[in-house]
């Protein structure tokens, strides 16, 4: 360890670190107290948040729900996806993509990623449209929006398909100055604790579509009819309300979003310095007319390093870095049972998943912080070359 640099607890060197300042846990307690005496569910409070929230993603309609997961199958539903419709997806990506699929009634086809962003191979996913086709989940994985989006969105719009925008990792993302959320038919987002902003569980829908936005509140309240004078249920629906203290939360989180995002995007420029000329591991570097949220710094490594030894050796000098996902979607057992799936259905994705690398990056990591794990990272990396030199 550098005999310079003195870890904090505080300031942990960890992939995720939710945080809420003194300031802010001050508000909290406060709203909780007003909330404990009085309606805990579906008030005021998220209201506010669901306006305030879909207003900052640049959509007209915003649905609080119970998780990302639920934000993802209510958009489906109220895309009018039908028993047996394909709907594209990635195979770089959580499982609950493609099991909202699954569980609003389709079947999610698999595709490629590109190894320049981790996102959906464009000219892949457009190669495996076919006339049961309904539509495609595209994944801003690590909070990255890629270049093409637009185009491919203009694509599939042009075969009749809708496009949802998994932006679980992308809060405050952008691309060509908009923000993650608005291009699709439906921007979905997680608030879970490992994400760029969080309510402790909970997901929001955001759309620009009157259609989706009626339904999804619908589908919000058990599938509730909005129109009826009495409490009638109109379509099938599970419970996806949202409560006042995970929106008090939301609304504490978002006020500090910008800060977060600032002090994420300062930590990955530290990097991008740190890395550059560095031959064994290459960062995934943002399309210059985009700015990427960070979920995640992600590298990917030469085929020669041992990324578990060199997880292994950071660990020893307290980093964590890590590999999202692993095993890639296709190849979790569910998947495999459900669909057939195999390793080396996708070689290209395989081959880049094996050898990616994630490094520890959230608002709490101080500049002295970055500059120690780049230190760190760049010594087990020659020091793997010079053993195999």
């Amino acid at each position: 360890m550098q005999s310079s640099y003195e870890p904090n607890p505080d300031h942990p060197l960890t992939l995720a670190c939710p945080y809420f300042s003194p300031e802010e846990q001050a508000f909290l307690q406060k709203e909780f107290r007003e909330i404990l005496n009085g309606r805990v569910s579906m008030g005021p409070r998220v209201a506010k948040f669901e306006a305030e929230f879909s207003k900052y993603c640049g959509t007209p309609h915003g649905i609080a729900l119970s998780s990302g997961t639920a934000s993802l199958e209510v958009a489906l539903t109220s895309l009018g996806l039908q028993p047996g419709d394909e709907v594209l997806v990635p195979v770089q990506t959580f499982t609950a993509t493609a099991m909202a699929v699954h569980l609003a009634g389709g079947r999610p086809v698999f595709t490629e990623i590109s190894e320049i962003t981790f996102c959906m191979d464009f000219d892949d996913a457009l190669s495996r449209v076919t006339s049961r086709t309904r539509g495609a989940i595209v994944v801003h994985f690590g909070g990255l929006i890629p270049a093409r989006l637009l185009d491919f969105i203009k694509q599939m719009h042009d075969r009749g398909c809708f496009v949802i925008e998994d932006a679980a990792h992308a809060h405050g993302s952008e691309l060509r100055g908009a923000r993650a959320g608005s291009f699709g038919d439906a921007g979905c987002f997680s608030f879970y604790p490992t994400k760029i902003m969080t309510t402790g569980e909970g997901g929001m829908l955001v759309t620009s579509r009157e259609d989706v936005a009626q339904t999804a509140r619908s589908l919000q309240n058990r599938g509730l009819d909005l129109n009826a004078r009495q409490e009638l249920y109109s379509r099938p629906g599970r419970n996806n309300r949202f409560t006042e203290i995970a929106a008090a939360m939301g609304l504490s989180q978002l006020r500090c979003l910008p800060e977060f995002l600032k002090q994420r995007r300062r930590v990955a420029r530290l990097y991008d310095s740190g890395l550059t000329g560095n031959g064994a591991i290459h960062p995934l570097v943002p399309d210059p007319n985009s700015l990427s949220s960070y979920w995640r710094y992600v590298t990917l490594l030469n085929e020669s390093m041992d990324r578990k030894n060199l997880k292994e050796a950071l660990a020893a000098d307290g980093i964590a870095v890590d590999w999202a996902y692993d095993p890639p979607v296709h190849l979790q057992p569910v998947f495999r049972q459900l669909m057939g799936t195999q390793k080396g259905m996708f070689p290209r994705s395989e081959s880049a998943l094996s050898r990616h690398l994630c490094l520890p990056i959230h608002p709490r990591l101080r500049e002295c912080d970055a500059e120690y794990i780049l230190e760190r990272v760049s010594y087990h990396a020659a020091d793997q070359a010079r053993a195999v030199s």
